[in-house]
């Protein structure tokens, strides 16, 4: 069943030096899988000329063979003459109808010539059929026979393909074998090693066998093919080199698109939740904030459902941006609740000095602000995402107030990936996160409720150079009081002045309680300057 494999290596150091790169490529291959008979079809038009580029392909022309016993010997010298003389080649790929109409022919041969291009797009194919010898006798001219495809990596059906019985019969074929060469043609192979192909509910027997060696038949068919293209001489030559920087040039600027999608993806991803296991950790300066709809179980009812979620999405868009902006993360949407996370195992990679926590806590705050502020322009029909004022048209007909209120907490928390086998996110659980919920569901509308420890933190707080994250944010901003910001001042100025905030920023509040929690003091931070106020 395993036959010894040819050497790759040594067919690497050779096919470069060879004038006959296609007759080495032939005997290696023949090896490789124990055919009986393999050929090389040059794809090609009336002008039978090599090197054409795919697209102006209309024929096949059988170029060289190779095999094994005598037939093979006199298939290798007499091939090309008695297969022209038989009728089986040149192969048109396509035909014309009584009605002129140009259709595709049948065949597989015809069908791997017309998809060669599909090498540059999908990656080198080999196509499988089996079963050759059940073919019945009384069987049409052309008969509709199971396909495999095998692109590197893994097996795939493809629909049937109608075969010339006449060929089959003519070779005696059991089965068959076909592969694309870039910018030639094709190499086809009559009957390879049976037991290679050995099926049980069309899953191959020696699967590991048969992809190593037609991993083998890709790798030296590729080299070949670029052996091969060194015989192409003066304009011809020329035309090759140029189709490929083409194709290169193509490629290397639908990667840098890629690139770019990807590198904003990557950050979008993070601020919402894309992480990994490597995240399992317990801290103790993480800051966690949860905000949700006020009034949200009332509003739903006045909205039909695509409405509602319409703007629930775009307020949790919102959300998303502002947390990338400031360098928090989206930990995980909860029907009309998100909860937001500003902890070190999320933190931006390449920063010289990981944030301290009275810093996380400004971060988190100028989030929640943000959203607050551009939750308003939303409503009020003045923000970018919806430029028609559709939200503000529904909110008025519904004839509701919409907004949302914000808890926030420090202190300790475990990270890690959470829930069942098939689905699990990375998310913080501990006393601070339960407690930023609780300050959330006792909170007021457009305001963030905290406790007195993220309170005391907040108010000696400066925007400093060693705050670099805010620093760096708040420096940008247009409009913004540079030389004040260059004093280092108070976090809270600062915050009073970015969001035109005129009266006081912080205020008490006493005896909140929900279920089981209760505070005698905290306090309020507002976040919507009053002649805003709807």
């Amino acid at each position: 069943m395993k036959p010894e494999l040819p050497d790759i290596e040594k067919f690497e150091r050779i096919v470069f030096q060879k004038k006959n790169t296609l007759d080495l490529l032939l005997s290696f291959s023949l090896k490789l899988l124990q055919a009986r008979h393999v050929g090389v079809l040059l794809g090609t038009n009336k002008t039978y000329l090599k090197f054409l580029p795919p697209e102006k392909w209309d024929r096949g022309v059988m170029h060289k063979f190779d095999g094994n016993g005598m037939s093979g010997l006199m298939f290798k010298y007499f091939g090309t003459a008695f297969v022209k003389r038989k009728g089986l080649s040149p192969i048109m790929l396509y035909r014309e109808t009584q009605f002129g109409e140009k259709i595709e022919s049948d065949g597989i041969i015809s069908f791997v010539l017309r998809t060669h291009k599909e090498f540059y797009e999908k990656g080198l194919k080999i196509v499988i059929i089996d079963g050759l010898q059940d073919s019945p006798e009384g069987a049409e001219k052309a008969f509709v026979y199971s396909t495999y495809s095998y692109d590197g990596k893994v097996f795939d059906r493809l629909p049937g393909l109608r075969i010339n019985t006449a060929i089959v019969r003519q070779f005696r074929a059991k089965n068959f074998v076909s592969a694309y060469i870039p910018d030639y043609g094709a190499i086809v192979f009559n009957t390879i090693d049976e037991n290679l192909l050995a099926n049980i509910d069309e899953k191959f027997n020696h699967t590991e066998e048969l992809t190593k060696r037609l991993d083998m038949l890709i790798a030296a068919i590729e080299m070949a093919s670029i052996a091969y293209i060194g015989s192409a001489k003066g304009r011809q030559a020329a035309h090759i080199i140029w189709r490929k920087e083409k194709n290169l040039r193509r490629t290397a600027l639908e990667l840098k698109e890629k690139a770019v999608q990807l590198n904003a993806q990557k950050a979008y991803l993070k601020a919402v939740g894309a992480v990994d296991e490597r995240q399992l950790v317990n801290i103790t300066d993480g800051v966690y904030a949860f905000m949700d709809m006020v009034g949200s179980a009332l509003i739903r009812k006045k909205f039909q459902p695509r409405d509602y979620f319409l703007i629930l999405n775009l307020c949790h868009q919102i959300a998303a941006d502002n947390a990338s902006r400031y360098a928090c993360r989206v930990d995980n949407f909860i029907g009309d609740s998100v909860f937001l996370v500003n902890a070190s195992p999320f933190d931006e990679q390449g920063l010289r000095f990981s944030p301290a926590v009275h810093e996380r806590a400004m971060l988190m705050i100028f989030t929640l602000a943000s959203i607050f502020n551009e939750i308003r322009l939303l409503t009020s029909g003045r923000h970018p995402m919806d430029k028609e004022g559709r939200i503000k048209e529904l909110i008025h007909r519904a004839k509701v107030s919409l907004g949302f209120r914000a808890g926030l907490e420090i202190g300790p928390a475990m990270i890690g990936p959470l829930g069942s086998r098939k689905r699990r996110i990375v998310t913080a659980i501990g006393k601070a996160v339960n407690t930023a919920s609780r300050l959330e569901s006792t909170g007021i509308k457009d305001e963030i409720h905290i406790g007195d420890g993220a309170l005391y933190l907040i108010k000696e707080a400066c925007v400093t150079r060693d705050t670099g994250t805010i620093w760096k944010i708040l420096f940008k901003s247009k409009g913004f009081d540079r030389p004040m910001l260059s004093n280092g001042p108070y976090f809270l100025d600062c915050y009073r002045q970015f969001f035109n905030i005129k009266e006081e920023v912080v205020y008490e509040r006493k005896n909140i309680a929900y279920k089981e929690f209760s505070k005698d003091v905290s306090f309020m931070i507002k976040c919507i300057p009053e002649s805003s106020v709807l």
